[in-house]
């Protein structure tokens, strides 16, 4: 072991603290009999430990990952964390089918916004309960959720955003719009739905969501983020190759693994010398994302954690990629566990996002041992 790889010790400490941070409060609600018990929250902002908003993306999130620790370590009190967000989710889901995002479930004024993207996650979540823990009302709710999907599917694969409060499609623009590149990973849900009930219609359509990603991948293997071209935002690239990269795999199709892996070359390719990436590359200098990212050299650890992750399951080709970007998130973690999302070259900006924190540990958790495309989330 050299000196610069990080140490046994320091990973199972820099785990064990993770996944505490993320178990309680003030990031995991625990109220019982409250609407939002079990939900997860986007984060902390450590200028005056506020906690923020209800997520319910990074909840779906918390039900595969605490699903995937659950079986990994062979402890079902695992399941408790993954089964209250899972409740949490039945208790807001529409009579369409999605899982809303509310940031404040209490308040009936907090808008309501439909993502493709979210309940994608939140389907991928439940399903995965479902086999661990079989339930009837897992397995429905799932179904409606695919069934919704379907419907913000448009005919070229690509998939809307965004159903807004007034009911209506709506783009709401960067990387997460209209027919962006994380839409990739809405192929997750729908091959786990084809798993759960057979229904080629959710085959056909991963298939459809993985073709129209590939459309944006440029020919050094970036993912551009929406099909204007405008920018590669490090974060939905990962989105897509994790989406490709599992699609690949279950399919055996080897035209989306190869797309996968040419996106994780880019990505190994573009690491800076820390271990970490800037939030965008490619964009155009005067914009304003452009110069910020420019002046301040922000590089977030959500990238970096799912860096690792692919680089993990891609194996021994890019191990010292893996263990800079692991050197990299040991050094972003905070005292209490979390990860602090960003350091610029003039301050440390201290926000703790849940998701950082989240993709982290499954990447932690994979060294050492196996490591499985299937349980990508």
């Amino acid at each position: 072991m050299t000196s610069d790889t990080p140490e046994r010790h320091d990973i199972a400490d820099a785990l064990r603290r993770a996944v505490e941070w993320l178990s309680g409060p003030p990031v995991r609600l625990v109220s019982p009999g409250a609407l939002a018990h079990g939900a997860f929250l986007r984060g902390v902002d450590r200028r005056g430990k506020v906690p923020m908003g209800a997520y319910t993306e990074i909840t779906g999130y918390a039900v595969s990952l605490f699903t995937f620790l659950a079986r990994r370590r062979s402890d079902r009190r695992l399941l408790i964390p993954a089964t209250e967000a899972a409740g949490y989710l039945l208790r807001i889901q529409t009579k369409e089918g999605a899982y809303p995002d509310l940031r404040d479930p209490a308040d009936p004024a907090s808008p309501r916004r439909l993502y493709s993207f979210d309940t994608a996650m939140c389907i991928v979540g439940i399903a995965r309960l479902a086999r661990a823990a079989p339930d009837a009302a897992l397995e429905a709710s799932a179904l409606a959720a695919g069934r919704w999907l379907l419907g913000m599917q448009r005919s070229d694969g690509s998939f809307l955003a965004m159903i807004g409060p007034g009911g209506r499609a709506e783009d709401p623009g960067g990387f997460f719009g209209d027919g962006g590149s994380l839409h990739a990973k809405n192929a997750l849900a729908l091959l786990e739905l084809h798993s759960l009930c057979g229904d080629r219609a959710y085959l056909d359509a991963a298939v459809g969501a993985c073709e129209a990603v590939m459309r944006l991948q440029d020919q050094d293997g970036a993912f551009w983020s929406t099909p204007a071209k405008e920018e590669v935002f490090t974060h939905a690239h990962a989105y897509a190759c994790e989406g490709l990269l599992y699609a690949g795999t279950v399919l055996q199709e080897n035209r989306l693994l190869g797309a996968a892996r040419k996106g994780i070359e880019w990505l190994a390719g573009s690491q800076r010398v820390d271990g970490g990436w800037l939030p965008r590359y490619k964009s155009r200098i005067w914009s304003r994302a452009g110069f910020a990212d420019s002046l301040l050299r922000l590089e977030p650890s959500d990238a970096a954690a799912q860096a690792a992750r692919l680089f993990r399951l891609e194996g021994e080709g890019h191990e010292e990629q893996r263990r800079a970007a692991m050197r990299f998130l040991l050094a972003r973690q905070a005292r209490d566990g979390g990860l602090i999302h960003a350091r610029s070259l003039l301050n440390q900006r201290p926000l703790s996002y849940t998701w950082d924190t989240q993709f982290a540990i499954q990447a932690l958790e994979w060294d050492p041992g196996s490591a499985l495309v299937i349980d990508l989330f």
